[in-house]
């Protein structure tokens, strides 16, 4: 059997063990130091990826050399030339503006390696595209291209009925 034991002594009922609070005090440090390690990493390793418009872009490009970027703008058609390299290799080219009517408006070269010709990619369709500074150019990550038909919509953003 058990052997129990009674005491009257109320201080000795009242003491805990101090061992107890140490160890949760360790371990809530150990935590806090984990979660700020992963926040500090996080936003000093650029995992962060930027949006900006094509003159934020042109204006500090320098500034966006080796960050993961993503860059808006309206496509210029006759800028669009896609070169079949091999048999594996292709270069998908073309030009992005921040204003279409503006026709001495600041371009962003394009240029995506190995993608196909999207059907959306023509004169006035809106990019996003995810990617890093280049040469000169702006290297679209692959599948980083996005794009919007400008036939699709009307003015105001919403999809014309029937027309999909």
């Amino acid at each position: 059997m058990t052997e129990s034991t009674w005491t009257t002594d109320r201080e000795a009922l009242l003491e805990q063990p101090k061992r107890n609070t140490w160890q949760f005090v360790a371990v809530g440090g150990v935590l806090l130091a984990a979660v700020v390690f992963v926040i500090v990493n996080a936003l000093n390793t650029g995992g962060t990826q930027l949006y900006v418009t094509v003159n934020e872009y042109m204006a500090a490009e320098s500034d966006y050399v080796g960050r993961d970027v993503r860059v808006s703008g309206w496509v210029i058609g006759d800028s669009i030339q896609f070169t079949q390299i091999d048999a594996e290799t292709s270069r998908l080219e073309f030009d992005v503006v921040d204003d279409i009517s503006d026709p001495n408006a600041p371009r962003l070269r394009i240029v995506a390696m190995n993608e196909a010709i999207p059907d959306l990619l023509q004169h006035e369709a809106q990019a996003l595209v995810e990617g890093r500074a280049g040469d000169g150019v702006f290297m679209a990550n692959s599948g980083g291209l996005l794009l919007k038909c400008p036939t699709r919509y009307e003015e105001d953003g919403t999809p014309i009925e029937g027309d999909y």
